[in-house]
């Protein structure tokens, strides 16, 4: 039975093989629209919003940081690993002084 999580209009879906993120594309709308970072009051053209929905995937997963090459995606998935490598959840073994 698949585990499903909701926030803020995002769908994350645990299934035995897969990780599953959603985002409705008019939630992304939206957010595109309220962005802090929205100065002028942009918004997508109305008959746009599979367009602007391909631009925003393929950027996630086609762009990337000059410093570190990672996709956004990448970026995201690496911040929460760095939590679990600083955490002690049950489910990770940690390396330790006895384990040397």
């Amino acid at each position: 039975m698949p585990t499903v999580f909701e926030n803020l209009g995002f769908k994350a879906t645990v299934t035995n093989d897969k990780l599953k993120i959603e985002i409705p594309i008019r939630n992304l709308v939206e957010g595109f629209k309220d962005s802090t970072n929205n100065y002028d009051g942009s918004i997508v053209k109305r008959g746009c919003r599979q367009e602007f929905a391909k631009y925003v995937a393929q950027a996630l997963v086609d762009g990337s940081n000059p410093d570190t090459g990672d996709s956004p995606i990448m970026e995201a998935i690496e911040k929460t690993f760095e939590e679990l490598f600083e955490g002690a959840e049950d489910f990770i073994k940690y390396q330790n002084e006895e384990d040397y």
